[in-house]
């Protein structure tokens, strides 16, 4: 399941970012700066703004699978006419046609890894879906510095045809991953989605608890969702709740490239540059030591999501990031006056420490949590904004951010500073705990506001039985710790 992130933006950072190291690249090229290159970075996003949406129809009424297979394809088809581009055009057209199928895996993905996987490590899953990323990064990020010396333009079109190992695996091993058992009993496949459930959360036991347990509360919480097929956009502004998933929504989708993050991620070699740091393979090997560093921490964080929980994380995360910034602005500044050498070298391992407290929060639950905070019947079309608004956000921070380092340098870093702070605030007010919670009782939890948690929950899901949902009381009311307890002798 994990592949699925392998998506057209997977590498995209670490790609984008080696490339502009590569003297081939830019000498065939014509050295792209400024508002073009901007544009090249922003191509990849442009068209998810659209495209999103169309996944949103695609994985409701045909499956999850369906937006995943489709975008596969569609980026495989615009990886191979990035990789054989003779023209900066044709470079920039390429990315685009990726951009439209990545959207279509960006929205169905992140859903169908979270209503598949295990309730007991549902967070570490969902966490990992972005947090493999890195994996990509890393073979993009090394395979751009082992063509340093490498002639010609197989240098750079090498890095360029690898992007099809990624949505060719999606193609291929997506064929093997189930259905999501809520789409199909949303669809009124209540067997299929029951021998989902107990192929791979119960070792194939269709009487386990644990199984009859996860039926009987998907059941009841989409018999309290009866109006599914009439959803709207329009019903994120209707109630306290869905206004308040709307701002986590816009919060988790703008923030994960307007914390600073996509200054580095795109940029990296710019940043370098300005602090005196020139040769192409010192900015091809941080380039891709700092992907190794990244997969360590958000894979060491995704383990320990659970047990430290979502709120905790995401504090912890951007306030760690505030401070680095102000540091890395700090240090930029002094070498801006007077050129020392010492400080352009300082700004190296604050960018570590900088991406080390962005990847303990907005690395492994920037997908996850809007995800478990939308109820199913919200749950595609809340993703296909999701990434309809990052993708623009990401489209104008591409697009802005080497023309901006080019006419105020240092100074541009400011901006992030006060950005950063913004987030800050927002996730202390708006951003409610899910430690603990099934992805129905998130639903309750986040209904009831930040307090009541698993007593709120289990109390709505008593009141669904007693309507007749489908579901008896005395077993909806059985003690999570109980079902844990099955759970740990029927994991696959």
């Amino acid at each position: 399941m994990y592949v699925i992130k392998t998506d057209a933006s997977a590498d995209d950072g670490s790609l984008f970012n080696g490339l502009q190291g590569l003297d081939q690249w830019q000498e065939y090229y014509g050295n792209p700066s400024g508002n073009l290159l901007g544009l090249a970075g922003a191509a990849l996003y442009l068209p998810s703004v659209v495209t999103a949406f169309v996944a949103d129809y695609i994985s409701t009424k045909y499956g999850r699978r369906w937006a995943i297979w489709i975008g596969s394809v569609i980026v495989i088809g615009g990886a191979c006419v990035n990789s054989a581009s003779t023209s900066f055009g044709m470079y920039i057209g390429g990315r685009a046609f990726m951009g439209v199928g990545s959207a279509l895996c960006l929205t169905a993905g992140p859903a169908l890894l979270q209503e598949v996987a295990h309730p007991r490590y549902r967070a570490t899953i969902g966490g990992f879906y972005t947090g493999i990323y890195y994996i990509a990064a890393i073979i993009s990020g090394w395979t751009c510095y082992a063509m340093i010396g490498v002639e010609g333009t197989k240098a750079f079109r090498i890095p360029c045809y690898l992007q099809i190992l990624g949505p060719a695996l999606v193609l291929i091993l997506t064929c093997t991953c189930p259905e999501s058992p809520r789409w199909l009993v949303h669809r009124g496949h209540l067997d299929e989605a029951k021998h989902v459930l107990a192929k791979y959360h119960a070792n194939g036991d269709f009487d386990d608890p644990l199984v009859n347990h996860q039926m009987k509360e998907i059941t009841a919480a989409l018999a309290d969702e009866e109006a599914s097929n009439k959803v709207s956009y329009m019903d994120f502004l209707r109630t306290p709740a869905n206004r308040r998933r709307l701002i986590v929504l816009l919060a988790t989708s703008v923030g994960t490239n307007w914390v600073g993050n996509a200054l580095v991620s795109y940029y990296l070699a710019s940043i370098l540059r300005s602090v005196g740091i020139t040769s192409p393979t010192q900015i091809e090997a941080l380039n891709g030591g700092l992907a190794i560093f990244n997969l360590f921490v958000s894979s060491f964080a995704c383990l320990y999501v659970e047990e430290i929980g979502r709120r905790v994380l995401w504090l912890t995360s951007t306030i760690g990031m505030l401070v680095s910034y102000i540091v890395i602005t700090g240090l930029s500044a002094g070498f801006a006056e007077n050129g020392s050498k010492a400080l352009g070298t300082a700004v190296i391992p604050m960018l570590f420490i900088f991406y080390g407290f962005y990847d303990i929060a907005w690395t492994p639950l920037a997908y996850a949590y809007p995800v478990e905070i939308l109820p199913f019947h919200m749950r595609i079309k809340g993703m296909a904004l999701w990434v309809s608004i990052q993708n623009v956000a990401i489209a104008v921070n591409t697009w802005v951010n080497p023309i901006a380092l080019d006419a105020i340098e240092w100074k541009y870093y400011l901006v992030y500073v006060v950005i950063i702070s913004l987030f800050a605030v927002i996730i202390y007010v708006w951003f409610p705990e899910t430690k603990g919670l099934s992805m129905e009782e998130v639903t309750f939890v986040f209904d009831a506001g930040r307090s009541g948690g698993r007593s709120a929950a289990a109390l709505r899901l008593q009141e669904l039985a007693q309507a007749g949902a489908h579901v008896e009381s005395e077993e909806i009311k059985a003690p999570i710790e109980h079902i844990e307890v099955n759970e740990a002798t029927h994991i696959a």
